[in-house]
């Protein structure tokens, strides 16, 4: 099975202001766009390879990221290896930033990988590519351990893969390419994939540890040196 790109260009988007989006909406949306606000995964200039862990949604904060980087006006290239790019919620995000959502839609250029040879091949083979093709300087990768958890594929295989994706984000992230990595809890952390995440955490430049208590979903930025931490309700995330 191949790994395929799904593909559109059109004209970068400009963003509004916070204020002028919430006029015209009902209280009950107002409330959960301002909710919303929390959800924010804030994106620094000497951030190039970030990672979320800990937590199912991070597939969803990582969707909120990739729309706030288009209403900012930058393309985004989503590489999902766990079926977790949700177009309906892009739309209802677009929706609330009076966007029409395939304007959104459009600007975020979604590739699929079901195994680790196709993630490895989109990454190490095809990026640079889509990079220049769309004129993007963000790298979202949802589910990128998710491909190594295949336990039919021998460990040394999966090492030498998963080392050459690292490679190749490196080299992206000095040429001044931020990279989102999106990782859920794994069904079983075998130890090839605590190792995959360990070498995640150590070359990243920021690690935000995402978990949930008593409905709040809470990110925690392990690189802050006051543990910055922020929260937002889980209601505001899941499906509306």
């Amino acid at each position: 099975m191949r790994a395929v790109a799904e593909t559109t260009e059109l004209p970068f988007a400009d963003r509004q202001n916070d204020e002028a989006i919430g006029h015209g909406l009902s209280r009950e949306t107002q409330d959960w766009f301002l909710a919303l606000r929390h959800a924010r995964v804030p994106f620094y200039p000497q951030d190039r390879l970030l990672l979320l862990y800990g937590h199912p949604l991070v597939f969803r904060l990582g969707l909120h990221a990739a729309t706030e980087r288009v209403l900012a006006g930058e393309p985004v290239i989503y590489l999902d290896g766990a079926s977790t790019f949700d177009p309906f919620v892009i739309g209802r995000l677009a929706r609330v930033h009076r966007r029409q959502p395939r304007q959104i839609l459009n600007m975020i250029h979604v590739a699929r990988a079901f195994t680790c040879h196709q993630m490895e091949r989109l990454v190490s083979q095809c990026l640079d590519g889509a990079l220049d093709r769309y004129q993007a300087r963000i790298v979202m990768l949802s589910g990128l351990l998710d491909t190594f958890y295949e336990q039919t594929v021998p460990e040394p295989e999966a090492s030498r893969l998963f080392a050459r994706i690292m490679e190749t984000m490196t080299r992206l992230s000095q040429q001044g390419i931020t990279l989102l990595c999106l990782c859920p809890p794994a069904p079983i952390l075998t130890n090839a994939g605590r190792r995959c995440l360990e070498q995640l955490r150590a070359q990243a430049d920021r690690v935000i540890r995402v978990q949930e208590e008593h409905g709040l979903v809470q990110l925690h930025d392990e690189g802050s040196a006051d543990g910055q931490s922020w929260e937002v309700a889980r209601a505001a995330l899941i499906e509306r």
